[in-house]
């Protein structure tokens, strides 16, 4: 962040989750909020909720706040999530009407490379707090679409949850930005500040507006 930031003072993550960033960016001093449309992990993450952290229900592609961030973030492929261009528009639309023009807007992708490597006709099973969890996933090629499904196991409980997200091309994402006036900064790896390479897992992009 400060790579890109002077000072920032105001920073915002979208799709929030359970607020581990958020927690630990008020732990640094900034001052943070965190936005997110599942109500089930703001109730967790309303736990990590002090100091500088504030935490409100909202959808990304439908959003509006009176402030303007420094620093806007998205990560752990929370983009993929949106499984059409339209839907991506709109998620943009909204962040641009946050940022002021030197503020920076980033967000990383998963790959196919990652997808087919470790997640394509793969199977997990593992137990937190009690409950097992079996996540089982298929990828379909053709619409670039991968399927998720979580089943939940315990003495008190018995539930499935099917994520689905969509594999995006560097230039499907490159085209969509321009075509919304947002200037790509970097593109880098892995969070690493190394270039895209094939086996790179997570795409990261750095933005802001494009002044007329």
């Amino acid at each position: 962040m400060l790579r890109y930031v002077d000072n920032p003072q105001t920073l915002l993550e979208l799709g929030c989750g359970t607020g581990k960033f958020g927690a630990k960016f008020s732990r640094d001093g900034f001052q943070i909020f965190g936005l997110d449309k599942s109500i089930e992990m703001l109730q967790i993450a309303r736990v990590r909720a002090y100091k500088n952290f504030r935490i409100f229900c909202a959808d990304m592609k439908d959003f509006s706040l009176s402030v303007k961030f420094d620093f806007i973030f998205s990560v752990h492929d929370t983009i993929n999530y949106f499984l059409n261009i339209n839907d991506l528009s709109k998620v943009l639309k909204s962040v641009k009407q946050i940022m002021h023009k030197d503020s920076i807007f980033m967000f990383d992708i998963t790959t196919e490379y990652n997808i087919k490597k470790y997640f394509f006709n793969n199977k997990t099973d593992y137990s937190v707090r009690g409950i097992d969890v079996e996540w089982a996933n298929e990828y379909d090629d053709d619409r670039k679409l991968i399927y998720s499904l979580l089943t939940f196991k315990s003495d008190r409980i018995a539930d499935t949850e099917m994520h689905v997200q969509r594999i995006y091309s560097v230039n499907e994402i490159q085209t969509l930005l321009k075509r919304e006036n947002l200037e790509i900064i970097d593109i880098f790896s892995d969070y690493s500040f190394n270039p895209v390479e094939e086996d790179t897992v997570m795409i990261n992009f750095v933005t802001k507006k494009r002044q007329a």
